[in-house]
């Protein structure tokens, strides 16, 4: 009987083999359909999800310009709102443009091309930073320009001329 019982352990096993190789055939078939498929599917959805998120970011910029241009615009109504207001207009002619109502005499303070000005009207000039040490700059302040009161210019008229005088009378004149 083991001569019996060998042959069919032999086809048992062989038919054990041919099924495992088929199912690891069907296996590896499944799973390259599967691949393809997904690989179909990524391909096929991959361009419609690249426009929407383009367009979502399209939309946020869009809104931000909107917000953008709707702030300009309460801006701009707001600066006709002053516009209409004649003491604002003449406000801004006399500062702008420097006019003034009749009557009045304008005052114009130059200062030197040199000169700092503050950034706000009530604070003192800033130094301008130099890498001079402190005694150049010292020098700079007294021989640079004169400091001081202005020396009053008073109205100089031009010289008269002077009428000649006469000769006095001396020992060369006659009957003396």
């Amino acid at each position: 009987m083991p001569e019996v019982v060998e042959p069919i352990k032999q086809a048992i096993a062989e038919s054990a083999e041919q099924r495992s190789d088929q199912r690891l055939g069907l296996t590896a078939r499944r799973a390259a359909i599967l691949a393809a498929v997904v690989c179909v599917l990524t391909l096929t959805i991959a361009g419609p999800v690249r426009t929407y998120f383009a367009q979502r970011t399209e939309m946020k910029q869009l809104s931000a310009s909107e917000s953008a241009l709707r702030h300009q615009i309460a801006d701009l109504e707001q600066q006709k709102g002053k516009l209409a207001d004649p003491a604002y207009v003449a406000a801004q002619a006399r500062e702008r443009l420097g006019f003034v109502m009749p009557g009045e005499i304008p005052y114009q303070v130059q200062l030197p091309p040199n000169a700092a000005l503050p950034a706000d009207p009530g604070s003192a000039p800033t130094a301008a930073a130099t890498n001079d040490p402190w005694y150049t700059s010292l020098w700079h302040t007294i021989a640079d320009s004169p400091h001081g009161p202005p020396t009053p210019a008073s109205p100089v008229a031009p010289p008269s001329p002077v009428p000649p005088s006469p000769v006095p009378p001396g020992p060369l004149s006659p009957g003396g």
